[in-house]
């Protein structure tokens, strides 16, 4: 049979065709066409993010389209993309949400002007969940000499850590740890070329993100209490270069973590401070002078624009800013393009702005002008009331979790010097808006700073300076607080789902 696929919003049309001669997947067919497929939830048919519209050929409606694509849409050929088997010729069109680049805000200035001496570099890595970004840098001075982000290809495997935990252990493990490395080889000979030499690698990423790179089992990780194969730093030689990788904290407080920790201690050095990661997971630090009170908040992938009606990934053409004024909507997208989706700075200004304009209320319900279709955006694109639930519940699992760090500390709220903001959402969201939804304490508000990568921030650091000491310091003087089995943190949550 002949597969005939089509992303929409490229001009022109490209066509890729697949030819095959049994029953196949439309996730097999996206991936023996090179095609990276955004699965937000790795194909679990949980999110309903990823449907496709099949021009000719459509398979037999499953249960998951039923509960996932409204009735008129299924009998124009709309079906979830990761549960299609496809068993006769067709066409598809792929909307261009689900196979875009994602977009990270380029918070390093690279001298692009320097020259490159490609045998005294090194390289410095971020592994993130959704995307990687690498950074070449002077071995004497120091200075960032070019810098490149990519999508990372395990989000064909699912938006969230736990996802890609469960492909691992059903036999994906190899590919996981194929696509970041070929992910890594491709940013190398784009910014590098074919012939270059390193002598240093420092790589970073959050505790699943490393061990899936290093191959090690992650079966430990898939349920409480969440054992990692191991939170050591691991240092070795391949091919003359010295890899080092950060250690972690806990199974969900990574090296990611701790390199924006070694960052902080070294560039930064406030007696006391408020450090959030705000990622495809929220990561919090509370370092109160003494010690360092970690947690993880599971606020869910809906502040990165998942599971959301008209959510979007940080994309181009994805509505990334947006101001409400006299009842008109005024808003940006990444890139300058036509809107196709409101990615997660976009839904935080969103509600923000319709609950300062009185078109939500303090629970977020909607106006009854916009209860059953959702308040419009753009054109067809709006937020339902469902959503903004969502949204309320990632925001309180935060606000919640912050406040309970301060709790276990030995500062109060107002002590704190500094709020260390990072991550992709981090270094694109508007801070009066985050305040405007509860998602920070109001009284840290004047003292915040979105400070970007500090994940590739803290591996440039110890490039310069491998200062091993100050990484153990961090580790012995961590604390980890685990929300679920913290009997106050439920109580906290339900009192801040309100706006």
């Amino acid at each position: 049979m002949e597969i005939k696929i089509v992303i929409d919003g490229i001009e022109p049309e490209k066509e890729y065709v697949l030819v095959s001669f049994e029953d196949i997947s439309f996730v097999e067919v996206m991936k023996q066409l090179g095609i990276n497929f955004y699965r937000p939830c790795g194909g679990a048919g949980k999110c309903m993010s990823c449907a496709v519209r099949f021009a000719y050929g459509a398979p037999e409606i499953t249960s998951a389209d039923e509960r996932g694509i409204e009735f008129n849409d299924l009998r124009n050929g709309w079906r979830l993309g990761c549960k299609c088997i496809i068993t006769k010729d067709c066409k598809i069109q792929v909307p261009l949400s689900l196979v875009s680049e994602i977009q990270s805000p380029d918070t390093l200035i690279a001298d692009e002007n320097l020259p490159l001496d490609k045998t005294n570099i090194a390289i410095a890595v971020d592994i993130g969940t959704t995307t990687i970004a690498a950074a070449v840098v002077d071995l004497h001075t120091g200075k960032i000499l070019r810098q490149k982000n990519c999508t990372n290809s395990q989000t064909g495997y699912g938006a969230d850590v736990m996802s890609r935990v469960k492909a691992a252990m059903e036999g994906h493990d190899e590919d996981l740890m194929n696509a970041v490395r070929n992910d890594l080889m491709n940013i190398g000979r784009q910014i590098l070329g074919e012939d270059y030499l390193m002598h240093r690698v420092v790589i970073a990423g959050n505790t699943v993100m490393t061990h899936l790179f290093l191959h090690y089992p992650v079966d430990g990780m898939a349920k409480f209490p969440f054992v990692p194969y191991t939170l050591d730093s691991v240092r070795f030689a391949h091919d003359y270069k010295d890899i080092f990788f950060m250690p972690s904290i806990s199974a969900f407080i990574g090296g990611d973590i701790v390199a924006g920790l070694y960052y902080i201690k070294k560039k930064k050095e406030p007696k006391n401070y408020l450090f959030v990661d705000l990622g495809t997971n929220a990561e919090i630090v509370l370092f109160d002078g003494n010690e360092y009170l970690c947690t993880s908040a599971s606020a869910g992938p809906a502040l990165e624009g998942a599971n959301l009606r008209c959510g979007v990934a940080s994309i181009r053409g994805a509505i990334n800013h947006i101001s409400i004024s006299h009842g008109r909507v005024k808003y940006t997208t990444i890139g300058g393009e036509a809107p196709i989706g409101i990615c997660g700075s976009g839904v935080i200004d969103l509600i923000s702005e319709l609950f300062r304009n009185g078109i939500i209320d303090s629970g977020g319900l909607l106006a009854e002008e916009y209860a059953e279709e959702g308040f419009p955006v753009a054109e067809g694109i709006v937020i339902t009331g469902e959503d903004i639930q969502q949204v309320l519940l990632a925001k309180s699992a935060i606000y919640s979790a912050i406040t309970l760090l301060v709790r276990e500390s030995s500062i109060e709220m107002e002590d704190i010097e500094h709020l260390y903001v990072s991550g992709g959402l981090g270094a694109s969201i508007g801070v009066w808006s985050a305040a405007g939804i509860n998602i920070f304490p109001k009284e840290l508000i004047n003292k915040f700073e979105a400070v970007g990568n500090t994940s590739l921030l803290g591996n440039i650091a110890f490039i310069t300076d491998q200062d091993e000491d100050a990484l153990k310091e961090i580790k012995e003087k961590s604390r980890v607080i685990y929300m679920a089995t913290n009997p106050d943190f439920e109580k906290l949550f339900l009192e801040n789902l309100t706006l």
